[in-house]
């Protein structure tokens, strides 16, 4: 990951903490979450300290004042992290290759959450299209961490298809994706450029759909062999691909 892309995480971080408030308090879960989730791909203090900030996600024993001095000291952490970015050098600099520049070759990366169905239908979607579908959980380990396997493979593609599916139940009767997923849809967002990444959404539950993420293309999920699927191919047409939409009729 490189320190522009990390800048822009962070920044999209600060963002969305800046435009919740106390009567929307319940959604820092998800924003302390994906901090926690980002920092970890760097450093072991920083998820420490954030952890130190749960106690703004309740919903009991807290008054307003009390809160938004919190809510001032955590964003005043996300700028040390920030801080803490632009000194940092890159950690892969073979991922600061100008976007355009980047050969595209045949690798799709899929990141999926736990809806199954999504996940082989995308991934037969992408192998009838003549392209290669790439899965984390398929991949050799090879003896790296969890992290590195993710920087390394990753690195070799050029197109993401980010799966929101309803992972995690929340308090207003919605569901959320995998807060990974959300992490990993910021990464690729960043490291390829918006046009040359697509987000499906599962349409057979009400699922929260990030607000804080700009310029992202969304498209409904309803079945294995829906529209999405003409949607997908477009876009890859695009983004530069070489795909044939004849092959889904």
């Amino acid at each position: 990951m490189t320190k522009e892309q990390r800048l822009i995480i962070i920044d999209e971080l600060i963002s969305a903490v800046e435009n919740i408030y106390w009567e929307t308090r319940l959604h820092m879960r998800r924003l302390i979450d994906n901090a926690i989730t980002f920092t970890s791909f760097f450093s072991n203090k920083w998820p420490q300290r954030i952890v130190e900030y749960d106690w703004l996600c309740e919903d009991s024993n807290l008054d307003a004042v009390a809160w938004k001095k919190g809510k001032l000291l955590f964003l005043d952490l996300l700028a040390s992290i920030k801080f803490a970015c632009e000194l940092r050098n890159d950690i892969n600099t073979s991922s600061n290759i100008n976007i355009k520049q980047k050969i595209k070759n045949d690798k799709i990366f899929i990141v999926h959450g736990h809806n199954k169905e999504m996940e082989l239908a995308v991934a037969r979607l992408i192998e009838k299209l003549g392209l290669i579908p790439i899965i984390l959980h398929e991949q050799p380990d090879k003896g790296r961490a969890i992290i590195e396997k993710f920087e390394d493979i990753s690195d070799d593609v050029g197109f993401a298809i980010i799966l929101l599916s309803a992972d995690d139940a929340m308090f207003d009767g919605q569901y959320r994706a995998r807060q990974n997923v959300i992490l990993e849809l910021g990464y690729f967002y960043a490291k390829l450029g918006r046009k040359n990444v697509i987000v499906l959404y599962d349409t057979s539950t009400k699922i929260e759909r990030p607000s804080d993420i700009s310029g992202v293309i969304y498209e409904p999920y309803d079945h294995p062999g829906g529209v999405w699927r003409y949607e997908v191919a477009q876009e890859l047409k695009e983004a530069g691909y070489n795909v044939d939409t004849n092959v889904l009729t």
